[in-house]
């Protein structure tokens, strides 16, 4: 058993072992592997997509989930989030998913039980699980990333999955771009190729990741609004139009007339849907290499 805490934790041939298995469960998505075991999902942030592709994960391969919010919890109380962790570890706990709005709050889990755990987020740090399923998702449209462009666009300082993405993408062998406002680079990152709008990215890419605009880590004017961050930084159908050949995704949840128009939905090359599609295989798959 092993854990997923970051992209470090996996190597190439493992990413492409979980793309396999995810290939194979998208065709037959149901397995026995974890029955007998529960697996605790953590959820000390907000989610709909993650917690719930896991949660189907699960049962889909025979075991339990024990599911814990914060909200409603003893953590509104006092208690602590170590001790909230001790006192679930008490009832045979196999594996932990964590989400918690804290950077390396898995990694504390993992120290505290000595049980695998994969990391659903953790503040601005990874989101492991996001990444491996954008790059399964455009891999399924290009055949290969070996060589391909992939431009990330948008809010990159607050971004988990940014950094995970561009992480995974070069382990895989992509060129990764970055299309971002300055107020919304972190300080000391490394760019690898940098474009100052969304239009001269798309020239250069063969799928663009937007994110999305994290309003609840911002400070006021971090951008002088969200009318010129869409003019410079937003999908729109012109944009595709005038790209039909460029894949587009998106993490979810989107906001739309910002990081792109609702219309982009209409378009084949938005893969958004795909996205959250081809994710309940590649969270099997996840849970099978980490907890079997």
């Amino acid at each position: 058993m092993r854990s997923l805490l970051d992209i470090h934790s996996v190597t190439k041939n493992e990413v492409y072992t979980i793309f396999n298995q995810a290939s194979e469960y998208f065709l037959n998505p149901k397995d026995d592997v974890l029955v007998g075991k529960n697996i605790v999902l953590g959820f000390f942030e907000a989610s709909t997509r993650t917690r719930i592709s896991f949660d189907v994960a699960i049962q889909r391969l025979g075991g339990k989930s024990i599911q814990f919010l914060a909200q409603g919890s003893s953590i509104s109380k006092g208690e602590s989030f170590v001790d909230t962790i001790h006192t679930l570890n008490q009832y045979r706990i196999d594996g932990w998913i964590i989400r918690h709005a804290y950077a390396l709050s898995p990694h504390l889990v993992q120290n505290e039980t000595n049980s695998p755990v994969i990391n659903a987020g953790d503040g601005s740090h990874q989101h492991p699980t996001q990444a491996l399923l954008d790059a399964y998702t455009i891999l399924q449209h290009l055949g290969n990333l070996e060589g391909k462009k992939i431009l990330i666009v948008g809010d990159i300082l607050h971004s988990r999955v940014a950094r995970s993405e561009m992480e995974l993408l070069q382990l895989l062998g992509a060129s990764v771009g970055i299309c971002a406002p300055g107020t919304l680079l972190p300080k000391y990152m490394e760019i690898p190729n940098y474009f100052p709008t969304i239009q001269q990215g798309m020239q250069w890419a063969d799928a663009i990741i937007t994110l999305r605009l994290q309003k609840e880590r911002m400070v006021s004017g971090i951008i002088p609004s969200e009318s010129e961050y869409q003019q410079y930084y937003g999908m729109n159908e012109r944009l595709l139009q005038s790209f039909p050949h460029v894949l587009v995704l998106h993490p979810g949840p989107a906001n739309y007339g910002i990081e792109l128009s609702m219309e982009c939905m209409n378009y084949a090359n938005v893969l958004i849907r795909e996205q959250v599609k081809y994710g309940l295989a590649i969270r099997m798959a996840v849970l099978k290499h980490c907890l079997t």
